[in-house]
């Protein structure tokens, strides 16, 4: 029999890392019950972002190199071929937004194995927003541009949002029968609902899902920040041009406003609205071609709540934070502690003349 390999090409912001995670620390488990997912030319990723920087050429940004598509693929290949597993699993969110050429060298390179294409689709609103917490606290970049820049044209923001363009892609290539449609939320945990999406195309062998208390959890390793914190971060970046100061200073304000307003609440239900009316057309094609179904990411099946507006960091908030940072540095501890020494030694000073 040919093997099966599941193609998960993302998008961006839809539990790819924990995804990612959880089949790279599963991999011998995983292999047990003939499922394998590769382990040649990972490089520092869990997942295979070197074989979609490749066929994109695109440069890899841990050697800064572009990579070889015949020289990235082969071994990875070879290694599924030789696991004897019926079906395998390689995962990239940079897959997502690959033009047809790309794509077709991909499938040209699989003509051996019965292939099945995986994507999330998540509402452009909430993605809209994850991206752009995403870039603000990137450091391999500049990325200061307010929120609101981009929606009068929310796909400046990211490609990913214009989920059936980018579908549509693969799908003239590996044929719509063979692209498996999948609904991102946030109540979902991805890595069991994608062992359900393998189950459903896998039928002839064991269910993985139900055995998702036997594998090793896979946890949040890309939390969004604060909306605190993504302002301030965004913000220092325009002020430095030096990226590791930049990421000594982005790990700082996150981990130090970690608690705080969500980043969500940067955009009004007003702002939801028009990002997704710009996407209907789109995502009417895309339910309905691919989930046999009426658009679920209409505005007024989501937006039914109360009307909310725009929350800013205003300037007297990010001063206040800047001087809780500053209060919490082990350089101004350390002045504290010896002022208080200080006191502690001229208190006594006044005490021993008192008794002489």
């Amino acid at each position: 029999m040919r093997q099966k390999l599941f193609i998960h090409i993302g998008p961006h912001k839809t539990g790819t890392s924990s995804l990612q995670r959880f089949l790279f620390n599963n991999q011998k488990a995983l292999l047990k019950r003939g499922v394998f997912y590769p382990i040649a030319h990972l490089s520092d990723f869990d997942a295979q972002h070197r074989l979609a920087f490749a066929i994109l050429g695109k440069t890899d940004p841990n050697d800064r190199q572009i990579p070889s598509r015949e020289a990235d693929i082969v071994p990875i290949l070879n290694e599924i071929k030789s696991s004897r597993a019926d079906t395998a699993i390689i995962s990239s969110e940079a897959f997502f937004p690959a033009d047809t050429t790309a794509i077709q060298f991909l499938h040209d390179q699989l003509h051996e194995f019965t292939p099945v294409v995986v994507f999330y689709a998540r509402r452009q609103d909430e993605g809209y927003v994850s991206t752009y917490t995403q870039r603000a606290k990137s450091p391999r970049h500049r990325y200061a541009q307010p929120i609101h820049t981009h929606l009068d044209h929310p796909v400046s923001m990211s490609r990913d949002l214009d989920i059936y363009q980018q579908v549509s892609n693969w799908a003239r290539v590996f044929g719509k029968e063979n692209v498996a449609a999948r609904l991102y939320n946030r109540e979902i945990t991805v890595p069991a609902d994608f062992l359900r999406c393998v189950d459903e195309r896998r039928t002839e062998s064991p269910p993985l899902a139900s055995m998702m208390d036997r594998f090793k959890a896979s946890k949040d390793i890309n939390k969004s920040p604060s909306l605190e914190a993504t302002e301030l971060m965004r913000l220092s970046k325009s002020q430095c041009d030096d990226p590791e100061v930049r990421q000594i200073t982005i790990d700082l304000l996150q981990k130090q406003f970690e608690s705080g307003r969500s980043a969500a609440k940067l955009l009004s239900t007003a702002d939801r609205r028009a990002i997704l009316e710009f996407f209907r057309p789109s995502n009417d094609k895309l339910f309905r071609e691919y989930f046999s179904c009426e658009n679920k990411f209409a505005p007024e099946l989501l937006l039914t709540g109360e009307e909310t507006g725009r929350e800013t960091l205003t300037i007297g908030e990010a001063a206040k934070m800047i001087v809780e940072l500053v209060e919490g540095t082990p350089y101004a501890r350390a002045r504290r502690v010896i002022a208080a020494a200080s006191r502690w030694q001229r208190v006594r000073w006044r005490k021993s003349k008192m008794e002489f």
